[in-house]
């Protein structure tokens, strides 16, 4: 990860009483760990899925905390912009966001959702449509990363290829064994894996890097 401070900014949507925004900081958290045990991930929740003012005064507050790298799970791309103007590094959200911030966007998470209704309208047309939630992954071409920036640090893009040969194969499902929260509390069991429906909607705590402002 690069940062020379170990301080990466997450503006977040919302708090943990929603397990999608909860649960997307957790797993940035895990894989910044596994990469650099040192770093801590400072959020700042605006309670707003789109609000310019909050959204751009969240990245402010913490790029002035030291933040050199900053991401996000909100709407405004003001992350990344003011990461590019204060010369920091950057990981976009939903759209390839390097087209705005190409000096500084080191990759984005985007969503691809015809992964999904191709397969919704499949099992209707086939007669195996039962109205059960769609659980989809980067296996499915649902989720996915932009390519790396070509300023990414040497050996960056080995990591991740093995990161996802591991995430395709099933080896790292992310949320695996025995978790810490950021309060000492602990999750998950030795040898198992979250299921589905609690990572989409009973996580309600934060990893242990995971620290949020007041």
């Amino acid at each position: 990860m690069n940062t020379k401070d170990n301080k990466i900014g997450y503006v977040a949507a919302q708090d943990s009483s929603n397990s999608e925004v909860t649960g997307g900081i957790d797993a940035f958290a895990i894989g910044v760990e596994s990469v650099n045990p040192k770093a801590k991930i400072y959020v700042d929740i605006t309670n707003s899925w789109y609000d310019e003012k909050k959204e751009k005064k969240a990245s402010e507050r913490l790029l002035k905390m030291g933040c050199d790298v900053m991401t996000q799970h909100c709407d405004t791309p003001y992350p990344q912009t003011l990461a590019q103007e204060k010369g920091v590094y950057g990981i976009g959200y939903n759209s390839d966001m390097s087209k705005e911030t190409p000096d500084s966007c080191l990759t984005s998470v985007i969503w691809n959702w015809s992964a999904y209704y191709t397969s919704a309208v499949k099992s209707i047309i086939d007669g195996t449509w039962d109205g059960s939630n769609y659980y989809g992954g980067m296996a499915e071409g649902l989720v996915s990363i932009t390519d790396l920036a070509s300023f990414a640090a040497e050996g960056t893009q080995q990591k991740v290829d093995e990161a996802t040969a591991e995430i395709l194969s099933g080896d790292n499902n992310v949320f695996d064994g025995v978790l810490v929260t950021n309060t000492g509390k602990k999750i998950g069991k030795k040898g198992k894996t979250l299921d589905d429906a609690t990572i989409t909607g009973k996580i309600n705590w934060y990893y242990r890097n995971v620290v949020v402002l007041k």
